[in-house]
């Protein structure tokens, strides 16, 4: 048999054009990426039920990024319409490309017994959010940790859940590095990890990430005894929660202590008490561990919706933070500029586990040297001119020969000074470009 008959809609999607989430490099000295997730909504035109077996992403137009084929198992009756999305049979299929991507992409649906696959192109572009400045205000603050404490989160690694709704989301934790142990765990070492007080981001406080309106909330639900899932599942799986419309995305903030919900915000003019206006960094409650959480963290994640459960993910970009590969996270504490902390402008996360810094970075000591140099050969070059200017500064024991020889040492050893310093930046930059060099492709033709 040729190709099935099936109707295709793919998200996330804007103007008819597919769209991916555009990731923050791990670091300032990296290349930032894009997430491409997938949804979608099937319907099967033909007269018999039609066995999906396999999804085989491909990409058309530079640069070349190999096709991705991915396992399905979704038998889909006559006439029914049904959705596959990435990590509907277990960890997110989740691509990670490079940015710019390419302008295109073809799906190919395998059937059992059909010779052909069913067919689908779609343009291929960034996805640009509608928050103000094409992205969010964090919802945590520097000013909130304690010392040594980083936020932490990542890209690309969150389940699917809720028919695909959560490719986006993020779960946000707080961590603080732990020297004996080399790691960062969530939680004190040497403290109790069956107690929520024992975790890092525990009672912080969470923010509001724009302005908006309250959708929907929860209270009251009494905190898990972590670590681990609950058994059974509690219902709601939100825990204690706000859904917050923020203009065309509505976003899910979870897992909050009971009775810390913000009562301004519970107070709405809706028989409910939802319908309350929400200003962007309003406090919203403090973190806790109820709903299915193993832990304490937050959870957020956007959709385009505005019902709860109702609509398509949508990847979740921040301004105004700064990420950096935890691994890569030095033992300074606040940060500063010496480490290559990379600073977010309408990008989502990155694909491995990074510090977040939600807030300025100190001066390093790199930078101040950088500064200390050419301010001392600017001094002795002014100092110098003085010494030779009628008037100016003068040598009482040295007399106007020697204080004139003097001067002119002075500006030739200044000047000599910013000679060489130039020809050290342009020596450091050539050493910066070198690792840049592949050799494996010098080796092999």
């Amino acid at each position: 048999m040729s190709a099935p008959n099936l109707t295709v809609i793919a998200e996330p999607a804007e103007a008819g054009s597919l769209v991916y989430g555009a990731l923050a490099a791990k670091s300032s000295n990296e290349s930032a990426n894009g997430q491409l997730s997938l949804i979608l909504t099937i319907t099967n035109n033909e007269a018999a039920t039609v066995h999906l077996n396999q999804v085989k992403v491909s990409f058309v137009g530079p640069p070349s990024v190999s096709p991705s084929p991915i396992i399905a198992d979704l038998p889909i009756l006559p006439s029914q319409t049904l959705q596959w999305f990435f990590g509907i049979l277990g960890p997110a299929n989740n691509i990670i490309l490079p940015v710019p991507a390419p302008g295109a992409i073809k799906l190919k649906l395998f059937c059992d017994n059909f010779s052909d696959p069913a067919e689908v192109d779609l343009t291929l572009g960034q996805y640009q959010s509608p928050a103000t400045d094409g992205g969010y205000s964090f919802p945590g603050r520097s000013a909130d940790l304690s010392k040594g404490e980083f936020w932490t989160g990542l890209s690309a690694a969150h389940g699917a859940a809720g028919g695909g709704t959560q490719l986006f989301a993020y779960d946000l934790l707080i961590r603080a590095f732990d020297s004996a142990n080399n790691n960062w765990p969530t939680s004190v070492p040497g403290s109790d990890n069956t107690k929520n007080q024992s975790y890092h981001i525990w009672a912080k406080p969470i923010y509001a990430m724009a302005n908006g309106v309250v959708v929907q909330f929860n209270d009251g639900m009494a905190a898990n005894t972590p670590p681990g899932l609950p058994i059974p599942t509690p219902n709601p799986v939100e825990g204690n929660h706000f859904y917050i419309q923020h203009g065309d995305d509505l976003a899910l903030y979870a897992h909050f202590q009971a009775g810390t919900l913000n009562p301004v915000l519970t107070s709405g003019p809706n028989p409910d008490g939802t319908g309350a206006t929400v200003t962007q960094g309003q406090v919203l409650g403090l973190a806790g561990n109820t709903g299915n959480s193993s832990e304490p963290h937050l959870h957020i994640q956007v959709n385009r919706t505005t019902t709860p459960w109702g609509g398509p993910t949508r990847p979740l970009p921040f301004n105004d933070i700064y990420v950096l590969d935890l691994s890569a996270v030095p033992d300074v504490w606040p940060p500063n500029d010496d480490a290559p902390w990379n600073a977010v402008s309408a990008q989502d996360l990155p694909s491995v586990n990074s510090g977040i810094w939600p807030g300025p970075l100190k001066m390093g000591k790199k930078k101040l040297w950088r500064w200390v140099g050419p301010l001392a050969w600017a001094w002795i070059i002014f100092i110098g001119g003085l010494m030779i200017t009628p008037g100016g500064v003068g040598c009482p024991a040295c007399g106007p020969e020697l204080t004139n020889a003097l001067g002119i040492v002075s500006i030739v050893l200044g000047v000599l000074g910013f000679a060489s310093r130039a020809v050290e930046s342009r020596a450091a930059r050539q050493r910066i470009a070198l690792p840049q060099i592949d050799a494996k492709a010098d080796l092999h033709s």
